[in-house]
């Protein structure tokens, strides 16, 4: 998605192919991932939860094991306390649905408490949902892979929004970044919370299932995605040269060097933030048509300076967007 991401804003420079197109190699490689590096339709509706429920559940793997060694003494004693597991949880999703967790003990400041309370109520949610599905559709669970697939997105956006909000602490929960976390954490739990609501349309004994879905959300949808407000202000924080840009792409190969394809983007990115000023007066002095820098500059508008650096980031523009050309006789090999 980021590669798509990418290729929608270089537009053509990163669809022909040479030495400036850093992005199409990257795009050609995606299936590469897809069939090969396990990030395909098979981890997300088998491995993650098909095999991550019974490795992962409390009970259920040790349940497996008393059967196998005949030790019904250990297998009822084991199913009494998944029983009592499930109770609590239905008595616990019902709780947190009506308060929409806004009363349960989590860790967290100001920013942080609401998202830790969405993670907990939608957590159990999902454990009441996934031993319902275990109980109602057994082994054939792992077959039923529009099931088990939506199990695996509630799943992987909750560790997501969990991941969001250890990385904001351990940043030391910077005022400045917390559009970025509003951003992520509203869209993790968005895409967690309609996966867990497209899991009840699946599932057997259609009105058990709906009355479990009034359980876990009897007073409707909590969680909504970011806003436009939300994602201008994330935008815009992107497109500024600071701290937050730098905490953010932490660990991340950048260099400023214009003969490097990274680089160019860099040097265009800092050029433009650099006569973004200057251009406003230009803006603001309404010069026509024409030059306008040139005209800018002989009336006095901008300094020589200042018309320089809208030169220097015209330059780099090109630059970044710019596709290689050949001629003839290198297109030839000569």
């Amino acid at each position: 998605r980021v590669v798509n991401d990418g290729m929608d804003i270089q537009g053509g420079s990163g669809i022909c192919l040479g030495p400036k197109n850093y992005l199409g190699r990257l795009y050609q490689v995606i299936p590469v991932s897809i069939t090969v590096e396990g990030a395909n339709i098979l981890t997300r509706t088998m491995m993650i939860f098909g095999q991550g429920a019974i490795r992962c559940h409390p009970f259920i793997q040790a349940e497996m094991t008393a059967v196998q060694a005949n030790d019904l003494v250990r297998f009822d004693s084991l199913l009494f306390s998944h029983l009592g597991f499930w109770a609590r949880n239905k008595t616990t999703a019902l709780w947190l649905g009506l308060t929409n967790a806004r009363f349960h003990d989590t860790p967290g400041d100001k920013d942080t408490k609401q998202y830790y309370q969405q993670i907990a109520r939608l957590s159990v949610g999902f454990a009441l949902t996934a031993d319902f599905a275990l109980l109602t559709l057994g082994g054939s669970l792992k077959r039923k892979e529009r099931i088990s697939g939506r199990f695996a997105d509630v799943l992987s956006n909750l560790y997501l929004c969990s991941c969001v909000l250890k990385h904001y602490e351990n940043q030391g929960s910077q005022q400045d970044d917390a559009p970025l976390l509003h951003w992520a954490c509203q869209h993790t739990l968005y895409r967690a919370q309609q996966s867990l609501l497209a899991i009840f349309w699946k599932l057997p004994f259609r009105p058990v299932a709906w009355a479990l879905r009034g359980l876990i959300f009897p007073l409707g949808k909590p969680n909504s995605p970011p806003s436009d407000k939300l994602i201008h202000q994330t935008a815009a924080l992107l497109l500024h040269d600071s701290a937050v840009r730098n905490r953010l792409t932490q660990g991340i190969y950048i260099n400023d060097n214009p003969a490097d394809a990274t680089g160019r983007i860099e040097v265009a990115f800092k050029a433009v933030l650099a006569a973004a000023p200057v251009e406003a007066k230009i803006r603001v002095a309404k010069l026509g048509k024409g030059d306008v820098t040139a005209i800018a500059l002989a009336r006095g508008v901008i300094t020589s300076a200042e018309a320089e650096l809208i030169h220097i980031a015209e330059q780099a523009r090109l630059a970044a967007i710019s596709v290689d050309d050949f001629s003839v006789d290198e297109m030839l090999g000569r």
